[in-house]
Order: C-alpha cells, then sequence, then structure tokens
C-alpha cells in the first residue's frame, strides 16, 4: 500500500525527462511558469529535454488549452514521438545496464542512423519512428558525461574491417563518436536513476523494465496533445503557431520560453551544443524579443547568462531575474570556461513586460495605485 507521501514522490519523479540534458531548465522552471502564468498556449522553441513544460504546475485538460515544442534534433524527436506511439518498446531498449563497449556501440550506431536521413523520413511519414533507437540514445544520453552525445564531433569510427579506429588528428574526419568512461559519478541518472523505482524496493535493486515503461507510458499521456515541430526556430514564433484561435479570440496569452544556445562569447564552449550557429541563434533571438515583447498577448521568457540580453532590461521594460542552477555538473557546467561553481549563479531570465508581475510589482501597484 503507497501512503501520500510516497505516491507525491512517485508522481513528481514521473513528471521528469528521462534522460539528463545539458542547458536543461528543470530548476529555473517555477520562476518561468510564475512569469508567464496559465496562458492559453504555451510556445517552446528550443524544446531539448521539454523540463520546464512537464513541469508546469496548471492542469492540461481543457479544451481550449494549447501547447507547442519545437526542436532541430532529429534524435530527439524520434525519442519524443516513440515515446508517444511506443513507450513499451522504447522502454525495452532503454533498459540496460551501464557498459562501457555497449555505449561505444550504440552510439556508433545512432551516428550513423542520423545519417541516413532519418530525420526526413520523421517528417516525410507522420507515424514512423524507430523506438528502439529512441531507447538506445536515452539510455546512452543517461550514461554519458559533459556533452557530445550523438554530436558526430569524436575521433572514432567503425572501418571497413568492423572494429573501431581512431581518425588522425590533422585528417578531414569523418563524423564520429568521442571514446569515454560512462557516467560512474553517482548510482545513476536520467533511465539510470534509482529516485523513479517503486516504493519499496531497494535504492541498489537494478530498475527494472517495467518501471521504465510506466514512466514512459505517464509521459506519453502527458505529451499526447503536445505539437512537436523539427526545425528553424522561428516557425514556431510566428502565425498560427504562435497566436492560436483562444489567444486571437481573448481567452488567454500566448507563453513564450526561449532557451537558445548560449553565447560563445558568454563564455561558454563552443562545441556545447549539437546544432550551434556561435552567437548568431542567440542574437536572432534577442532580436525577436525587442520586436515582439510589447505585444499585449505575449508572455516571454528568455535564458542566458548574466550580461548576455541586457539590452532588454535596460532599454525594453523586460525584468531581469538571476536563478541558481543546482549540481555542480548540472547543464554543461563542466564545458564552460571557468570553474562549475561560478557558472551556476551566472543564470540568468528576461522577463516581458506583459508577463505576470513580481510580488514586489503587484505591492507597489498596490500601494501607488498603478503600475511604476
Amino acid at each position: 500500500m503507497i501512503n501520500r507521501s510516497e505516491g507525491e514522490n512517485m508522481l513528481k519523479n514521473l513528471h521528469k525527462t528521462p534522460w539528463p540534458w545539458f542547458g536543461g531548465k528543470a530548476d529555473a522552471a517555477p520562476l518561468v511558469w510564475s512569469a508567464l502564468g496559465d496562458v492559453a498556449h504555451y510556445v517552446e522553441p528550443f524544446a531539448g529535454s521539454l523540463a520546464v513544460l512537464l513541469r508546469r504546475p496548471h492542469p492540461c485538460n481543457r479544451t481550449y488549452y494549447s501547447e507547442t515544442v519545437n526542436d532541430l534534433d532529429g534524435l530527439l524527436c524520434n525519442a519524443w514521438r516513440s515515446m508517444v506511439h511506443s513507450p513499451s518498446v522504447m522502454a525495452r531498449a532503454a533498459s540496460w545496464p551501464v557498459c562501457e563497449a555497449d555505449l561505444m556501440a550504440r552510439h556508433l550506431a545512432l551516428l550513423e542512423w542520423r545519417g541516413s536521413r532519418s530525420l526526413e523520413r520523421l517528417m516525410a511519414d507522420p507515424d514512423w519512428h524507430d523506438p528502439k533507437m529512441a531507447g538506445w540514445w536515452a539510455w546512452g544520453q543517461s550514461c554519458w558525461i559533459g556533452s557530445g552525445w550523438c554530436s558526430g564531433r569524436g575521433a572514432w569510427i567503425v572501418g571497413e574491417d568492423g572494429r573501431i579506429h581512431k581518425q588522425p588528428r590533422q585528417a578531414k574526419r569523418a563524423p564520429g563518436v568521442q571514446r569515454q568512461l560512462p557516467h560512474l559519478a553517482n548510482d545513476g541518472q536520467g533511465v539510470n536513476r534509482p529516485q523513479a523505482r517503486a516504493p519499496g524496493v531497494d535504492r541498489w535493486h537494478p530498475m527494472t523494465m517495467p518501471e521504465l515503461r510506466r514512466w514512459f507510458r505517464f509521459l506519453s499521456a502527458r505529451l499526447r496533445h503536445v505539437r512537436i515541430l523539427n526545425g528553424d526556430w522561428r516557425r514556431a514564433c510566428k502565425g498560427g503557431a504562435l497566436r492560436t484561435l483562444p489567444v486571437r479570440s481573448g481567452k488567454g496569452a500566448c507563453g513564450v520560453f526561449l532557451d537558445p544556445p548560449y553565447l560563445v562569447t558568454g563564455n561558454r564552449d563552443g562545441d556545447l551544443y549539437t546544432h550551434d550557429d556561435g552567437d548568431t541563434v542567440a542574437a536572432d533571438v534577442r532580436e525577436w524579443c525587442i520586436d515582439n515583447g510589447d505585444a499585449p498577448d505575449l508572455r516571454i521568457v528568455l535564458a542566458g547568462f548574466d550580461g548576455e540580453h541586457d539590452v532588454l532590461s535596460d532599454r525594453h521594460g523586460w525584468r531581469c531575474v538571476p536563478w541558481f542552477r543546482s549540481g555542480f555538473l548540472k547543464g554543461g557546467m563542466s564545458n564552460v570556461a571557468g570553474s562549475g561553481a561560478h557558472q551556476q549563479t551566472r543564470e540568468r531570465l528576461w522577463i516581458s513586460p506583459h508577463c505576470v508581475p513580481s510580488a514586489d510589482e503587484r505591492q507597489q501597484v498596490g500601494l501607488f495605485g498603478g503600475t511604476q
């Protein structure tokens, strides 16, 4: 018999993403939703792990309610689609011991899968997905340390003899993988973490496939009515994708959470992201925020390091809120120049003028009878 406390903890763990994600915003999610409020439509153009979406505190079963997410990564798209359509098969593939040889072999197989233009297949057929590769990807992401999982920037490839070979540093390299130890620092992360195991099961007992299946089925139900796009972030931020019928008819605002690749000039590793255009994307997102920040039906939150987007708060009426990322290595802390402890304190959220006022702002309105 599960008591209430155990049940609440179980539900909380089920709302987590089943794999770690560099730059994930789980710790920032309460601040994001405090600023956006209970919006009629939610848009996340850089979805990644969906940590903010999954931590939405509002009920998700209303008829006028909609959510749209986007990400450019085909492997990530396949993972989310497989979780919706084939959670049990994906769970079976993700339930595997942490093994260095399998980490290398699956990494190489996933890189070949991506090179076979699988994203085009995902876009050509709304039902096509590969749950085995999705499970391998989630398992490998959970075993990996740092960035670079399936980025293709490593030196190791499969040779014509069927064995792995390291490409010379000077040569023009084919897409390859890094060779490194799996994650060993604690008793597991992502699909390997102990917190999602059933109450009463010893924490050192391996996570069983039925537990993973239940987790994936829960997330499948949560994502059932989420619209998932795969392409440039701008496609999710224009036209009907942004202002749905409920927003246009006045039933509520549209909330947009933007988490683009952080600026390289902001002192982070230039190879941190699989799809990375240096500082171009962050600058373009900031310009979009300047152009759209005054729209009364839009509530926008933009993430970045301190100083990256201060023009918004200095000149356009946005407010800047600091937040602290828990965990020394979360969010790619080991992949930015400088100490991880220093980088943890650099996280900022820029909040547009039409977002929900903060407690201090509401107090000022009460004291002075109007906005400041």
